[in-house]
């Protein structure tokens, strides 16, 4: 019986192939987690003749499209073999955004060549240890500063060779080169060319090649080699890209640092491969004047550039002349500002023939200050301002804060447009796992966590166990499963009574007075919390006004009697339900804000707590003891 089935069987498989002409399928083509898919397949979907990077010069914007990068990227990675550079080798980036950081970093991805980004901002013996511990080969940077930083240093780096300068110098020098000169640019490229070049070039990158290494500003301690491969920003990337609905009829307006992973990943990468166009705004100053020219739909952005706009929008309705026009603005604001104070705005409410007034006489006009066509802006690197968000998405402009670090390529989760939660960083990305330790860390886990420290296993060890990457955050999950961040587990500290304060906390209720910008709570083994705070000087100088204080000089307004009881005041009725132990009892006005120039802020412009500390551990002192 068993024979006879048999035979049926092959018989029948007989006659099948026989009657039919078969035709195979087309073999699926693989996918690789690389940059360099993405790169194809955005080849393959969108125009590549358009400008999509804008860089303004002498008051006009200047645009490269994508086959121009790409053929610039070609001809420096032949620069890279002529030197003979191998897969996996280091070379540096000191520079501002511009197109030359963009095209250096593809050429990295073509040769194989590993890529460490470093911040403008650093000092040369910062410089000289990330090039010593990296071992870069070559160190590419901007002007002439950067230039010299490297070169007071070059002594002490056995490993570097050469620094290739973007910008042309009169410095003639053997191991100094000039980009445009080593380039060999002999034009574009044909389209159908460089996809060719690329799919031999596909072959040889793998996802878990590396392809960068950054290392941590960090608000403490010395900064570490975070190894990000080829798959941690591929997968990072296409969720962002799922999630915040990204295409090639975005525009981004790009001020942060790429030397930072927020910037890198958000502001450069998925713009890149989205088809978005990418206009560089030359400092967070001049955001004002170039949104309206740029008429960006995302910004990536930190809170304090919100909390900025906000402030200053406040002080010109404020000191508008007084007739029906302010009083429009004051009853719109005022409308605005008491949605806000919900936790999610009623969308139902902007249908109110009050609502739609307002909009019309008011609310356009403050969005056209933006350009008028921003979707959202992206907020990262700090806790945003509830109120703040809440009052601009009331206004018709949404903030989606997200949550992210380095190790994670960076970003862990996102709100979402339309499902917006203010006061937490949103839910997790597709394919990242979020759980919380049992004394309140978060840990993540999925592609996007790193490959590890360069040079530093034991701190990879503590850092990732059994695949769960432990954030150092502090956090919960609420009932809908967005996550909320509370501190840094390192920020947190005792009090001298035992007692644990969380510092974070406190600065941003206090940051919420519109006339303070920055706050440092200090109180670690002390028997009562206070504050360094820097006044928003403009903000402060309008309070003075209003108040009746009739003191012009800055100086003098922050040692004012009357303007420091206002100031007190404002901290205790801001902290009245607070514990006691939380409470701030003393506080000292600087007059310089905190930055990254002097080392006191990260570049996402958080407050380096050890560093400002030291600093100005004199005039903490005084506070705790009488003089």
């Amino acid at each position: 019986m068993k024979k006879l089935i048999i035979l049926k069987v092959k018989l029948i498989l007989y006659i099948n192939t026989s009657q039919f002409d078969f035709k195979l399928k087309p073999e699926k083509v693989m996918q690789k987690r690389t940059l360099i898919q993405l790169l194809i397949n955005a080849l393959e979907k969108q125009t590549n003749s358009e400008g999509v990077i804008f860089t303004k010069v002498n008051n006009r914007y200047t645009s490269v499209n994508r086959l121009e990068i790409l053929s610039k990227a070609l001809s420096l990675e032949e620069f890279f073999k002529k030197n003979e550079l191998n897969r996996g080798d280091k070379i540096a980036i000191i520079s501002e955004n511009r197109t030359e950081w963009i095209i250096t970093d593809i050429a990295c991805w073509f040769s194989g060549i590993v890529n460490v980004p470093i911040y403008t901002t650093l000092s040369s013996e910062s410089v000289k240890y990330i090039l010593n511990d990296s071992k870069c080969i070559f160190c590419f940077v901007s002007n002439a500063l950067q230039l010299e930083k490297v070169l007071s240093v070059k002594d002490s780096l056995p490993d570097l060779q050469k620094v290739i300068c973007f910008n042309y110098l009169d410095v003639s020098q053997n191991d100094v080169l000039y980009f445009d000169r080593i380039l060999n640019y002999r034009g574009v490229y044909d389209e159908s060319y460089i996809k060719n070049i690329l799919k031999q070039i596909w072959k040889h990158v793998n996802e878990e090649d590396l392809l960068t290494i950054i290392y941590t500003s960090g608000t403490t301690g010395i900064p570490k080699g975070v190894m990000l491969t080829h798959k941690n920003f591929y997968c990072n990337i296409q969720s962002c890209r799922k999630t915040m609905l990204i295409d090639e009829n975005d525009t981004f307006l790009s001020y942060l640092p790429y030397s930072h992973i927020y910037e890198r990943t958000t502001g450069y990468y998925l713009a890149f491969f989205s088809g978005s166009k990418i206009y560089y705004a030359k400092s967070i100053d001049s955001i004002g004047a170039q949104m309206p020219e740029a008429k960006p739909t995302v910004v990536i952005t930190v809170p304090r550039l919100l909390d900025k706009i906000y402030n200053k929008l406040m002080r010109n309705v404020d000191e508008m002349p007084e007739g029906f026009r302010k009083k429009i603005f004051v009853y719109a604001i005022d409308m605005a500002k008491k949605r806000a104070d919900k936790t999610c705005p009623e969308k139902s409410g902007k249908s109110s023939l009050k609502y739609l007034l307002a909009d019309k006489l008011v609310y356009k006009k403050i969005k056209e200050k933006t350009g008028g066509k921003i979707r959202f802006f992206v907020s990262g690197g700090g806790a945003l301002n509830k109120s703040v968000g809440l009052f601009f998405d009331y206004i018709g402009i949404e903030t989606l804060e997200g949550y992210g670090m380095t190790e994670t390529s960076p970003v862990i989760s996102v709100n979402v447009t339309g499902k917006n939660r203010y006061g937490t960083v949103g839910k997790p990305l597709d394919g990242v796992e979020v759980k919380i330790a049992r004394d309140g860390e978060i840990l993540v886990k999925g592609e996007l966590v790193m490959k590890g420290y360069y040079n530093d296993e034991e701190e990879t060890k503590r850092t990732i166990v059994d695949g769960w990457l432990h954030t150092g955050d502090l956090g919960k999950i609420d009932e809908e499963g967005h996550i909320i961040i509370t501190d840094r587990k390192k920020s947190l500290f005792k009090s001298s009574g035992g007692k644990y304060i969380a510092p974070a906390h406190i600065e941003d209720l206090i940051k919420t007075i519109p006339y303070i910008d920055q706050v440092l709570i200090i109180g670690n083994e002390r028997m009562y919390v206070t504050a360094l705070i820097v006044p928003d000087k403009d903000e402060l100088i309008s309070v003075a006004k209003k108040t009746g204080i009739a003191e012009d000089n800055y100086l003098l307004l922050l040692k004012n009697k009357k303007i420091l009881e206002k100031i007190e005041n404002d901290i205790n009725e801001i902290q009245k339900n607070l514990a006691l132990h939380e409470k701030v009892r003393k506080f000292t006005l600087i007059e310089k804000p905190f930055s990254i120039e002097n080392g006191e802020l990260t570049p996402t412009l958080k407050i380096k707590r050890k560093f400002v500390e030291e600093q100005y551990a004199d005039l903490i002192e005084k506070m705790y003891h009488k003089v």
